[in-house]
């Protein structure tokens, strides 16, 4: 049912309403007036009556002849149709009423005789044959003497004449409510035709179509709203052409990611916070074997070797808090159970609001890289032996000469010396400690992590190296913390970098210099051991590309010592920084997590 019909229905039955309960109100009132009507004209013929029968007892029969009650009762019955009856009686001693005048007929009953009786002005309904009556009697006085007047009239049929004036009523009334509804249903067409457009208006848009016109040109509300859909609608269509292009847009970056994920060489593993993993791309099924369907029921857990996981709860409860982790070599585990060399990155995602949700790792196959890496450190490691050769060959020989010495002496005396024997058993462990650091630098040995102490560490590369700063006139001193330096290392490749930055350190100061060895605890949970040398020091333009492969600003050098040194940093989960200022030196420090627990 449509809005235009409810308001000319509520409208017409408004209408209804009132015409019914004018039509009711306007009965009562005709019925009351009716009433009020007879009782007027009945009351105004026993006034009439009961002036004649005063002027006709005060008077005599002389003053009006041929005007005597028995003529004139008739007459007033023969001039009003309506009264059947007149009577005038004189209340007796004990209220018994006596007819003087007129007749008795409609009084002869119990009911007439009652009303007789009355002292105030009585009235009551009978039924006569083919008619009803309504008797009243009104008491008066003459000259002291109680009268009453009894009058029969016909009644009037109110009902009668009420149902007349009520269908009358009811035909107006009912001519009238046709033509309101007609003029309602006009005027609520008029008034709602602005209405059925923006209805019209509101389901194009709805549907998509932006563009139908809506016409609004009144000042009514009907029109001002008109105005303001028309408004809606414009911004709705300018909306929705930037909501789509924006769509477009996006799927076309989605689709562009997608392809870049696909088609990138590394592989790329999404993670949810539960660890399970979400998405993979094609590289990542081909390094490691699995089918996609396969690697999203996995535990990324399960992919990576236990020593060199990072995905523990407190390294993910980092990332989740907003600090970064840097890239680290891990070993994760191929379809067929072998364990592949990776470079693993590992960064949070976030949604709108800032909260993560999961992390996207960047897997990269190394191990082709990392067997270069470890040629290149072999081939580093044999310069530096063939460098320090004849620094151990010097120092070798000082005690060497040292042992000739005593035993020509005891050879030309023949005698024994305890005391010297005592000298050359030192020389010889002094020989036996040069001979083993360059063997350890010089012989391969398979990576094992211990837990060092740094200082002892750094120590025994000074010692090593203090024969060539004494060719060179580089005096060494050092400044190590008291407090335990505790790292989780490969001591050989830590002591190659030492050495490596010593080396150079030498190399940078020909007419010799101080080179200063610091090791302390910046922070908590950090080593940090800086060597400080006093040499030519590095263009700050240089420094760089200090690291990179074959690049190196000495005339004899390959380059590849201080790359090296810092790939085993980064193995070891640390960093190398370089500061530097032509003409007074190089500061090389490096930072190495603390190890939390105990030495072992």
């Amino acid at each position: 049912m449509t809005l235009k019909t409810k308001l000319s229905l509520f409208i017409s039955l408004l209408v209804g309403l009132m015409l019914l309960f004018h039509l009711a109100f306007s009965d009562v009132l005709i019925r009351k007036e009716l009433a009020r009507q007879y009782e007027r004209f009945t009351k105004s013929v026993a006034d009439q009556t009961v002036k004649l029968f005063s002027t006709y007892r005060s008077e005599g029969a002389s003053a009006s002849p041929g005007r005597t009650p028995e003529e004139l009762l008739p007459l007033i019955v023969q001039y009003e149709p309506q009264i059947l009856e007149i009577g005038i009686w004189r209340m007796e001693d004990g209220g018994a009423p006596l007819l003087v005048e007129g007749t008795s007929g409609y009084f002869d009953d119990e009911t007439g005789k009652r009303l007789l009786r009355e002292s105030a002005q009585a009235m009551a309904q009978a039924e006569v044959p083919d008619t009803d009556i309504m008797r009243t009697s009104y008491p008066f006085a003459l000259d002291g003497v109680p009268y009453r007047i009894s009058l029969a009239v016909e009644r009037i049929d109110i009902d009668h004449l009420s149902g007349i004036h009520a269908r009358n009523e009811l035909i107006g009334a009912a001519g009238i409510f046709l033509v309101l509804m007609g003029l309602i249903w006009l005027i609520i067409r008029s008034v709602l035709r602005p209405l059925r457009a923006i209805v019209r208006k509101v389901g194009d848009v709805a549907e998509g179509r932006f563009d139908t016109p809506l016409e609004a040109e009144g000042r009514d509300e009907l029109s001002q709203l008109a105005r303001r859909v028309k408004v809606m609608s414009h911004n709705l269509l300018r909306h929705t052409g930037e909501l789509r292009a924006a769509s477009e847009e996006n799927e076309r970056i989605k689709d562009q990611l997608e392809s870049i994920i696909q088609n990138t060489a590394d592989s790329i593993v999404i993670i949810g916070l539960d660890f399970r993993l979400l998405k993979v791309n094609r590289a990542f099924c081909q390094m490691f074997g699995y089918t996609e369907e396969e690697a999203l029921c996995k535990d990324i857990r399960e992919l990576v070797h236990p020593q060199h996981s990072v995905y523990e709860e407190a390294e993910l409860a980092r990332l989740v808090s907003g600090e970064l982790l840097p890239p680290a070599e891990e070993e994760w585990r191929h379809r067929c159970g072998t364990y592949i060399r990776v470079s693993c990155s590992l960064n949070a995602l976030r949604d709108a609001q800032g909260e993560a949700w999961g992390f996207v790792s960047v897997v990269r196959d190394i191990s082709s890289r990392s067997q270069m890496e470890e040629l290149l450190l072999r081939s580093e490691k044999l310069t530096t032996v063939g460098q320090l050769a004849a620094g151990v060959a010097h120092e070798i020989r000082n005690p060497l000469t040292t042992l000739r010495g005593f035993l020509q002496l005891q050879q030309e005396t023949g005698k024994l010396s305890l005391r010297h024997n005592d000298i050359m058993l030192a020389e010889l462990d002094r020989i036996n400690l040069i001979v083993g650091e360059f063997l350890i630098l010089a012989k391969p040995q398979a990576a094992r992590f211990q837990v060092k102490d740094v200082r002892y560490v750094l120590g025994d590369v000074i010692s090593l190296l203090d024969s060539e700063g004494h060719l060179k006139n580089a005096v060494f001193h050092t400044r190590f913390t008291r407090e335990p330096c505790l790292v989780s290392c490969e001591e050989n490749q830590l002591k190659q970098v030492f050495i490596n930055i010593i080396k150079n350190a030498i190399e940078a100061m020909p007419a010799g210099g101080n080179v200063t060895f610091d090791i302390d605890h910046p922070h908590e949970g950090e080593v940090a051991i800086c060597i400080t040398d006093e040499g030519v020091g590095i263009p700050e333009d240089i420094i760089p590309r200090i690291g990179d492969p074959f690049f190196t600003a000495k005339e004899t050098g390959t380059g590849l010592g201080i790359m090296v040194s810092q790939r085993i940093i980064q193995s070891h989960k640390g960093s190398m920084r370089i500061a530097s200022k032509l003409g007074e030196g190089t500061s090389v420090t490096v930072l190495l997590p603390a190890y939390q627990g105990e030495a072992e």
